[in-house]
């Protein structure tokens, strides 16, 4: 059977030093003969010379090229974005000062902030021949940033959007004060991302939160595809979704290809324990409750330090089946201390596991650059032992 590889490559943000080039070859010449690479996908620090020689060198492979690119967040960081305003008013400050991530949201809904995200790339990326581009930070903030985060836009932009909706906001903060029996009221998880709530106005608000993500991506997706480029889109694992705005059936009809990051043991933003901590901590109730329902609901084991690998399997497998595109799962390869402690049993059970499921393309992520050797070792001897190299 055929599988692809995708690899992924952080040159640094906006306001880092651009890796050199010579790093990125050497790091892929290690790589390339031991893996069916398909795609590489890298960003998104400014230096058009090494997304240059990276896609000369890549184009004699006959191996795509994607533009890692942010979208809704990270672009503030170089160009002045309306920031979100939360359900009681406030608008939110930026995150901080970061050299490589800004995890500092913008509106979707205002058509300025597009504008500047279209205007970032014609100035930082245009001309340089990538085969696509990776689209990044296609959501609201998560619960890791706090409720009020979540409970986002409420701008005058998405105030006459939810007009037209006939949406209550005043509804939705009495749900959101009112006693549950549940985090946020959750009654069923459907699979795939999609959620029952106890309240409609807490169901309807996510529901609206997703057309505008969707919205919004419309227009940026026409742009792009007039360019040339094929897109693929970087998403979170299907459960966390839905509360960052991002409904991955709807979604997939307008990419070439869906990455879920499907992190079980990342200690940061987009790992799944770190997200599935931060929902159960930044809603109301005692946490212990909460957590056995969550858990229960979700068919996990809460005795377990680690996220069951049967359940980021199932995830994966109902997702394709709901997607109009591949769905290709993100596994982590990099070593983070206390952030992404990587070892390669990991990597060969959750490959052994994926391809025992039907998955037969997968992304290895989010950094090739700090992928420890043993890491690409494991990923390799699947192949060797299966006689697919």
């Amino acid at each position: 059977m055929e599988y692809e590889i995708v690899l992924q490559i952080f040159s640094g943000g906006f306001l880092n030093d651009t890796v050199l080039y010579e790093t990125v070859e050497y790091k892929l010449n290690s790589v390339l003969p031991r893996l069916p690479v398909q795609k590489v996908i890298m960003g998104w620090s400014p230096g058009k010379a090494l997304y240059e020689k990276t896609a000369d060198f890549l184009a004699k492979k006959n191996i795509e090229f994607y533009l890692w690119f942010p979208v809704f967040s990270e672009t503030g960081m170089i160009r002045a974005q309306s920031p979100l305003a939360d359900l009681w008013g406030s608008v939110l400050e930026r995150a901080g000062d970061h050299r490589s991530e800004d995890f500092s949201f913008c509106c979707p809904n205002d058509p300025q902030n597009i504008k500047n995200i279209i205007d970032i790339f014609e100035r930082e990326f245009a001309g340089i021949p990538f085969t696509g581009i990776f689209l990044d930070k296609i959501r609201y903030p998560s619960f890791a940033q706090g409720q009020r985060s979540v409970f986002t836009c409420f701008c005058p932009h998405c105030q006459a959007k939810y007009r037209n909706e006939n949406f209550d906001s005043d509804q939705l903060m009495e749900a959101l004060s009112a006693p549950a029996s549940s985090p946020l009221g959750i009654s069923a998880y459907r699979g795939g991302g999609a959620y029952s709530f106890e309240d409609n106005s807490i169901s309807k608000f996510f529901e609206l939160k997703a057309a505008f993500i969707f919205q919004g991506l419309q227009g940026l997706c026409q742009y792009f595809r007039g360019k040339g480029l094929k897109i693929g889109f970087d998403v979170f694992a299907p459960f966390l979704s839905a509360f960052t705005g991002q409904n991955l059936p709807l979604l997939s009809g307008l990419c070439d290809f869906m990455k879920p990051m499907m992190y079980r043991i990342t200690n940061a933003p987009a790992g799944i324990p770190f997200e599935l901590k931060a929902l159960l901590r930044e809603t109301n109730g005692p946490i212990e409750k909460k957590k056995r329902f969550l858990y229960d609901l979700l068919g996990l084991d809460p005795e377990k330090k680690d996220i069951d690998l049967a359940f980021v399997v199932n995830e994966v497998v109902n997702l394709v089946s709901s997607s109009v595109c591949p769905v290709y799962p993100g596994i982590e390869i990099n070593r983070i201390k206390n952030l992404a402690e990587v070892h390669p049993d990991y990597v060969e059970e959750t490959v052994h596991a994926y391809a025992r499921a039907g998955i037969r393309s997968f992304v290895l992520s989010w950094d090739l650059l700090n992928a420890p050797g043993e890491n690409i070792d494991a990923v390799s001897r699947f192949f060797v032992d299966n006689f697919i190299l």
